[in-house]
């Protein structure tokens, strides 16, 4: 084969995607030939149905799979997320690249902060039924929130947002991502107007704990002809296959509940550094609510020696290690702190409303502590979502942004300077420790504090969150069990000694 023929729609952001795709072959086989052919679906057409009420999600894929029957072209690139999980014969999808960020994001006015009724467009029930839910706790006012559905491409929903009455919109952040990485002249002036239509515009990521994706969000698929077995072996050399399972799992999981736009079900695959998580949440058709956050488990015989007494702690209270003494003159420091990213690892680690400028961004570690910013009026941008600062995407959007931290003034952190706002003093340790089996550790410093009084303890059965806690942690203790937070470990044994 001498050229490759690529088919995709038409729209910028389609073109950006078959480009990467391009980008993969030629860097593999740098003598082929690309030519890439653009078209317009049913759905690029018609603007005004809303997509849930359209006969069938293909509306964006079936027309362009038309043209691998006719041997128009050799292969298709989709954003995954458009096909229906279900192919007709005669194609397959054969593989994907890297996959983009999996997550949603919101974009709310600016002259809208404050008000009692918010008017989102989005164009997806799921975002719909799960952000109905989080957005109230999210944002740092109360006020209630009403969907209304938008088409269009990224620049033309942005603009109906800015132009319009609306408050707010939410969006895909794969295709914010792709169009602000994209530096060529091609699509630089897409670039430059997302670049501009932000700067009224306040934003949000929006977690996977409370939204997850639409199956495949993010991801590319790569189909061709069932026959074409030399098209076969070319994308079977740039097929990045762990993504391709993952994005296998959530459309199995989608199916399963019927599949198709029109679901309030979103599914999550994550593969992190140690393991993989898979979040589901929203509403059946048949109206059953779905919400189930689970971390593939490393040891199935983890709890195999647990009892009723012999685990610590019982409850969150009792990890009380220290006590918390602020730092008054961190208050200054901060108030003047600019246009810098600020990371905050625990929700007492900022006491009041008024310190942080609105210029920060404000990225928490996890949910818990968002919404507890959010209740002393500070705008929060996104999460790590309990996973680690080192598990969360790349969050620097729209600038390139200096991090710091907000923490104790013992913390050393290698990756972002540190603001210290408070000092920890160590507290009395219960002896019960010496009694328990199973421990789970809220912090790197709790943990420090009783195996230096408890030494004995080293060598039973600990675990903790992922992320910096679980590193420090494995670096005394190589066995080290993660989980998702304290109520699910507690959720584990609490089903285990039933």
């Amino acid at each position: 084969m001498k050229t490759l023929k690529i088919v995709s729609r038409k729209s910028p952001l389609a073109r950006i995607q078959a480009l990467l795709v391009a980008k993969k072959i030629t860097q593999a086989f740098p003598k082929l030939e690309i030519k890439h052919i653009y078209k317009n679906t049913l759905g690029d057409e018609d603007l005004t149905t809303p997509l849930n009420e359209m006969p069938d999600i293909g509306v964006f894929t079936s027309d362009i799979r038309t043209d691998l029957l006719n041997g128009v072209a050799d292969i298709a690139v989709h954003s995954w997320k458009d096909l229906p999980v279900d192919l007709e014969g005669g194609t397959e999808i054969l593989g994907t690249i890297d996959r983009a960020d999996m997550r949603d994001m919101i974009f709310l006015k600016k002259d809208s902060i404050g008000k009692e009724n918010l008017n989102i467009l989005s164009s997806s029930p799921r975002r719909e039924k799960n952000l109905s839910g989080f957005l109230p706790s999210a944002l740092p006012f109360q006020t209630q929130i009403n969907f209304k559905d938008v088409r269009g491409n990224i620049h033309t929903r942005l603009t109906k947002l800015l132009e319009g009455t609306e408050d707010g919109l939410v969006v895909a952040k794969a295709a914010i991502d792709r169009f602000l990485q994209n530096r060529t002249s091609e699509f630089e002036q897409e670039r430059l107007s997302l670049l501009e239509m932000q700067k009224d515009l306040k934003w949000m990521v929006l977690p996977l704990s409370q939204n997850p994706c639409a199956a495949a969000q993010g991801a590319l698929a790569i189909e061709a002809r069932q026959e074409d077995e030399e098209v076969k072996e070319i994308i079977s050399t740039i097929t990045n296959t762990e993504i391709f399972k993952s994005v296998e799992v959530e459309r199995t999981i989608l199916k399963s509940h019927g599949g198709g736009c029109h679901q309030k079900i979103g599914v999550s695959h994550e593969i992190l550094e140690t393991t993989e998580l898979l979040t589901v949440r929203g509403e059946t058709e048949e109206g059953e609510d779905l919400s189930e956050r689970l971390l593939k488990s490393n040891d199935d015989n983890y709890f195999d020696s647990i009892n009723s007494a012999n685990y610590f702690p019982s409850n969150k209270s009792e990890q009380k290690f220290f006590k918390r003494v602020p730092i008054t003159d961190s208050e200054i420091v901060l108030k003047g702190t600019k246009n810098k990213g600020i990371y905050i690892s625990r929700s007492n680690a900022i006491e009041g409303p008024g310190l942080i400028d609105d210029s920060n961004i404000i990225w928490t570690s996890g949910i818990d502590t968002w919404k507890s910013m959010a209740t002393k009026g500070y705008w929060v941008n996104g999460t790590s979502d309990s996973l680690g600062e080192n598990n969360s995407p790349e969050v620097s959007l729209f600038q390139d942004i200096d991090w710091l931290k907000l923490t104790h003034k013992d913390n050393r952190d290698e990756e972002k300077e540190v603001i210290a706002t408070y000092e920890l003093k160590a507290l009395d340790i219960s002896e019960r420790l010496l009694s328990c089996d199973y421990f789970y550790w809220m912090s790197a410093s709790s943990f420090e504090l009783a195996i230096k009084k408890y030494p004995e303890i080293k060598k039973r059965n600990h675990a903790c969150g992922l992320g910096k806690t679980f590193k420090s942690i494995q670096r005394t203790i190589p066995q080290v069990t993660p989980f998702l937070d304290f109520d699910s470990w507690l959720e584990a044994i609490n089903n285990k000694i039933k």
